[in-house]
């Protein structure tokens, strides 16, 4: 990535201005990896280990015949079942996840399972603790090894095996999904309420592989997240890699599952409610957090980066072309527009229309450099604010005339340029309805 950059520059340095231009096309997956979103991560995760349920999840067989008992329960026997899965799949005691290295595993591998630990510490209340040579703990340590084939991990604690393979599981992603496993959480896409959110293509399915895709009953603490760390993506299965196997109601959503490489804020509010985070915080915390913030350890709110502040109170808008729009109707356009917009531009702009409306986007003009939105961009976050983290990208003539209506009240919009090539920009017209 660094001698691509390297590249980029010296390109931009021959051909240096403020004019519309033509750049040399490039591969498409190129664009993909170097803006993140590309998929390897949870494809890594697809990865059948041997003894594994939903290709990463290695039980016990107790746990695998209280997970069947989850997958056929009734209404009449769901209390009980429930109760034997807490009992199965048991939390780490004293918020406290212990590890131990194997001499399996390389340095690299460390390097990376000790960076999505970090990220744990610091948004979550869970300790984390390395067993190193003379470990007296009364906790059982998880064994993080890299000897097995593929990525996977024990589900709950403590004790257990979480593996991460040599130079096949080396991504920050896969190594916080799994610790999310060890953590005892199980795949978002086989919650039982899976069906207001996504269809399940069962045609596309690898054959042999559609168990892996049934729902699995438990108790749900916070709303489906499809931009969770431990959801799968698209084409988890598939046939063949062009044909999807998981399909969100909401279509736009589809390029935003597997593709994580932090955890969502649904996420942290989840695994901070598994380990009893919020103790303490005043119980109406949620009720305050406003523009899809969530509870953080902290007691304060965890903020989309559009917003900053205790309780996600305060527009987080520090260019000049930033603004926050609380009128029931208005107009948003580029800086300069018509003319041309400047180079090395970043505007944030933020709708909230009265509680119970919802925001219309009406794009009238829409002109942005393309090439896959790499160099130029204009995204959009218009669903539910409290699970949105990967915005929608866009770029050459893609919004012209079309019109957008978000979930909520609220509908975010971020505009960057580079320091090359500069076009007509956007003309919006919104109104809450």
């Amino acid at each position: 990535m660094k001698v691509f950059m390297i590249l980029l520059l010296l390109v931009g340095s021959a051909l240096a201005g403020t004019d519309q231009g033509v750049r040399d096309e490039f591969n498409g997956e190129a664009v993909d990896f170097f803006m993140g979103n590309d998929k390897i991560a949870a494809k890594l995760e697809m990865t059948p280990s041997p003894n594994c349920l939903e290709g990463d999840m290695e039980m016990s067989e107790d746990q695998k015949k209280v997970y069947n008992m989850m997958q056929e329960v009734t209404s009449k026997d769901r209390a009980e079942v429930l109760q034997l899965a807490s009992t199965a799949f048991r939390l780490w005691p004293d918020k406290t996840l212990v590890y131990q290295f194997d001499s399996s595993l390389s340095n690299e591998m460390k390097a990376m399972f000790e960076e999505a630990v970090d990220l744990y510490r610091e948004m979550t209340c869970i300790n984390f603790v390395e067993a190193k040579d003379g470990y007296t703990g009364d906790i059982p340590p998880l064994t993080v090894k890299g000897s097995g084939k593929g990525c996977y991990s024990s589900v709950g604690g403590p004790g257990g095996h979480l593996n991460l393979q040599n130079d096949l599981c080396d991504h920050v992603r896969v190594c916080l999904h799994e610790i999310g496993h060890a953590l005892g959480v199980m795949h978002e896409q086989t919650r039982p309420d899976r069906g207001d959110h996504v269809r399940i293509i069962e045609d596309n399915i690898m054959p042999g592989y559609a168990h892996n895709f049934r729902m699995v009953d438990r108790e749900l603490i916070a709303p489906y997240d499809l931009q969770s760390v431990m959801h799968y993506h698209s084409y988890a299965f598939s046939r063949n890699d062009f044909m999807e196997t998981i399909i969100p109601h909401d279509i736009s959503e589809g390029e935003k599952m597997g593709r994580q490489w932090s955890l969502s804020r649904l996420d942290i509010y989840k695994f901070n409610l598994m380990y009893d985070c919020y103790d303490g915080c005043p119980e109406d915390l949620k009720d305050k957090c406003q523009h899809g913030g969530l509870p953080s350890k902290q007691c304060t709110c965890v903020c989309p980066e559009e917003y900053k502040g205790a309780y996600c109170e305060i527009f987080n808008g520090e260019t000049a072309c930033s603004a926050e729009f609380k009128a029931t109707s208005g107009v948003i356009q580029s800086p300069g527009y018509p003319e041309r917009y400047p180079s090395n531009t970043e505007c944030v702009y933020a709708i909230e229309c009265p509680v119970g409306m919802t925001v219309h986007l009406d794009f009238k003009d829409f002109d942005i450099e393309g090439f896959g939105c790499f160099y130029d961009i204009f995204e959009t976050k218009t669903g539910d604010i409290i699970d949105e983290i990967y915005p929608d990208k866009y770029c050459d003539y893609e919004l012209k005339g079309v019109t957008k209506d978000s979930k909520t009240n609220v509908a975010l919009m971020t505009f960057k340029s580079d320091s090359l090539y500069n076009y007509k920009g956007f003309d919006i017209e919104y109104r809450c309805e």
